[in-house]
């Protein structure tokens, strides 16, 4: 079965089963929390926030599809694997990997018998403050002007709502604050270990290995929609421009992962960004950051806190 799986999704499934979204806390043994399902579960985004508005599933939302839910629930599907694979599944194939899955449809078939009394307004919040630290208007030097540059690039980041709609739903801050970290921490990799390539407009170049060492706990930055759709996306957005070099035909694999070798990462400020000069200037303060609080400088990064260069 599980040698099945990775043939047709890419990826075998766990050996050990999981303990499913509806299990109440309590019914959760000391021995069952230590299970990674268990806590996946409890950070599940769309258990969180199905639970703050006291409801079976999304199909009960007033907001039903959000855009989290058309952009995760409904992924898993026929035409996607048909078309990673470049053939037809067969019957048994898809029902048994793809149809116990396709979310978005089952959801849709228990919206149709619903009641309109039976739909619950979707619970909102108020818009993220996002914490950034202003700039130092007490910074003097021959880069002050790039590093305000990038201060502004980055603060712009941070405070949008990076390609996503429905902000004010519980689930799609959640979202929020995850493409944040991915995004700072893509940032951050190339701010302290990017080598500079000059030739046709400079670049700063990442390895597959310093690329995977270096992004902690941000697996999503290996998968490939995430990179376009997240990553590359909102940095083009702001005048930076990220790209992957395919370097062999083996350099990623068909569920759309980066493979360890075959490729390599890069990253450049446009003319009207800074060019060069802000590269420069990105390493320099990473450099400052990881030089004064080690491990803990990605954390006064993700505040763009350039307080540290006063010290330079």
């Amino acid at each position: 079965m599980r040698k099945q799986a990775k043939a047709i999704l890419g990826y075998s499934p766990t050996e050990k089963p999981c303990l499913l979204c509806q299990t109440p806390d309590e019914n959760i043994s000391k021995k069952d929390a230590t299970h990674w399902h268990a806590r996946f579960r409890k950070g599940c985004q769309v258990r969180n926030c199905v639970m703050s508005m006291e409801i079976k599933n999304c199909a009960y939302c007033s907001r039903f599809p959000c855009d989290f839910e058309k952009a995760h629930g409904g992924s898993w599907t026929r035409e996607t694997y048909e078309k990673m694979h470049g053939r037809p599944m067969t019957e048994e194939e898809y029902e048994k990997f793809i149809e116990p899955f396709e979310a978005v449809n089952r959801l849709e078939r228990i919206r149709a018998e619903l009641s309109s009394d039976e739909i619950v307004e979707a619970s909102t919040v108020p818009p993220l403050k996002a914490k950034i630290v202003e700039f130092p208007d007490s910074l003097s030097g021959p880069q002050v002007a790039s590093f305000k540059q990038v201060h502004s690039i980055l603060t712009k980041l941070k405070e949008s709502t990076l390609t996503g709609v429905d902000a004010d739903l519980v689930i799609q801050q959640q979202r929020l604050k995850n493409r944040v970290k991915h995004l700072f921490r893509f940032l951050w990799i190339f701010a302290t270990h990017g080598k500079l390539k000059e030739g046709n407009g400079q670049t700063l170049v990442v390895d597959p290995g310093t690329y995977k060492t270096h992004r902690g706990s941000e697996t999503r930055l290996m998968v490939l929609s995430t990179l376009e759709d997240v990553i590359f996306h909102n940095l083009a957005k702001v005048g930076v421009e990220a790209r992957i070099v395919e370097l062999s035909k083996n350099w990623k694999v068909p569920s759309g992962y980066l493979r360890t070798s075959g490729w390599e990462m890069r990253l450049a400020f446009t003319k009207e960004s800074g060019g060069v000069a802000s590269l420069k200037a990105l390493q320099a303060y990473g450099k400052a950051l990881e030089e004064k609080y080690g491990k803990r400088a990605v954390r006064h990064f993700s505040d763009i806190d350039m307080t540290v260069l006063l010290e330079n």
